[in-house]
């Protein structure tokens, strides 16, 4: 037998144990989950290279079959790992009752607030996308095509809109507020230092981000 054939034949019985010790389907799901949880923490601190099938085991508290039992591979379970959060932001781009009397400013400057804030309630999530948008890869790929792009659709009428009125570069609106984001999340320590900024903290994000986006959203005013 083959070096790979060898490989696959022990994943196969490692999956067979891991079925064998769940038991149930309800234990089963609450392991999937506890594998989901501990793989979004860890990818979030080392990096998709830098974390491996058994450290999430160990950190889930399971056994080291189970990762390879509930997803074919360490690709598999991060996709897996950052669709719900990143799932939440894409719930947020549609337009809401409450939001359509309102003209194409107002209407896009709460959108894009609760878009971003979707966003940065989940720290593990935002700390993946700035890892992962370093460097050209098939994950930054999949999060463009997937979720970025999606959000950047539904927007684009109104930044159009909201750019022939006022002269702005349309790239520009959202790239002042993607730049933003990415140094406060990306420097925090050095703004902890600095300023006394916590990033951790819910309301100094939720504070900053309102700021940049009226800042940012300003220049869209009609001159």
């Amino acid at each position: 037998m083959t070096k790979s054939g060898q490989g696959e034949t022990n994943r196969r019985s490692r999956r067979s144990s891991a079925a064998e010790q769940d038991g149930n389907e309800g234990k089963g799901q609450a392991i999937r989950e506890r594998i989901l949880d501990s793989a979004l923490d860890l990818f979030s601190r080392h990096g998709f290279d830098g974390v491996s099938l058994s450290a999430i085991a160990k950190h889930a508290q399971v056994a080291q079959p189970h990762p390879y039992y509930y997803f074919k591979d360490k690709a598999s379970l991060w996709k897996a790992a950052i669709s719900p959060p990143f799932e939440a932001v894409l719930q947020q781009i549609q337009v809401e009752d409450d939001l359509k009397d309102l003209n194409d400013h107002d209407r896009f400057r709460v959108r894009l607030r609760r878009i971003i804030h979707a966003s940065i309630d989940n720290i593990a999530m935002m700390k993946i996308y700035l890892q992962e948008s370093a460097t050209p890869s098939a994950r930054l790929d999949y999060i463009v095509d997937t979720y970025l792009k999606p959000i950047h659709a539904s927007l684009e009428g109104e930044i159009h809109a909201l750019a022939s009125k006022s002269g702005a570069n349309p790239a520009f609106i959202l790239a002042g507020v993607v730049g933003a984001i990415h140094f406060f999340f990306g420097t925090s320590d050095l703004l902890t230092r600095l300023h006394g900024l916590d990033v951790a903290d819910a309301d100094t994000r939720r504070d900053y981000i309102d700021f940049i986006v009226d800042q940012v959203l300003h220049a869209t005013s009609e001159r």
